[in-house]
């Protein structure tokens, strides 16, 4: 049993069970290995779970994919288009459990997610701070920055921690066409952010 094959079913049984609710012995039974192996791979299983949040984050769109796009040379729109593209269609085609994880996560917060935050979030949110930065001119510094980058991401945070299975206002959203549904996203994130842009000229 790999180290990437653990995770996976790890990653499972968190997204059913949560933190809290999965035992290192359910983990063991089920991969077919023993603590040592665990202990082996992961330390503990803190190790483990940290490990499995750090693989929800790498599936829901890695770090360097993220600032490839910053740092290429499409126009500032247009990386703000592929942000959303690769987001939305992971959202509506990749698998559940990720999704499921991270929910639980951000409902009911680990000791973990601070150490997440830190690592992986924060990274991929300057990386994000910067497209939004050349869209609208405002300084990397402002204040007002991290606002306009939660507005343009909300959508697809709800979308994330909700079960796409279940009944929701927003359940027809997950039959729709991946594209369609970025594009619809970007153009209305595209007419704020503009507008604003407009002001911080004329201001």
């Amino acid at each position: 049993m790999t180290r990437a094959e653990i995770i996976e079913i790890a990653g499972r049984l968190f997204a059913v069970g949560g933190y809290f609710g999965t035992t290192s012995k359910a983990i063991c039974e089920q991969a077919g290995v023993n603590l040592a192996a665990i202990n082996y791979h992961f330390e503990s299983r803190d190790g483990l779970y940290l490990a499995v949040l750090k693989e929800v984050h790498q599936r829901f769109i890695s770090l360097a994919f993220l600032q490839q796009i910053s740092g290429s040379g499409l126009p500032p729109g247009d990386k703000l288009r592929r942000f959303l593209q690769e987001l939305i269609r992971y959202i509506i085609e990749g698998e559940s459990w990720p999704m499921q994880v991270w929910a639980r996560e951000v409902v009911a917060p680990t000791p973990l997610l601070d150490n997440v935050m830190r690592e992986l979030t924060q990274p991929k949110f300057e990386a994000l701070s910067s497209i939004i930065s050349e869209i609208t001119a405002i300084p990397r510094t402002d204040p007002r920055l991290p606002r306009l980058v939660l507005s343009v991401i909300a959508p697809c945070i709800i979308m994330l921690i909700t079960e796409r299975h279940k009944a929701s206002p927003i359940k027809p959203l997950f039959a729709s066409s991946p594209s369609a549904l970025a594009d619809g996203l970007w153009r209305f994130a595209m007419a704020g952010l503009n507008d604003i842009k407009r002001d911080q000229k004329s201001g």
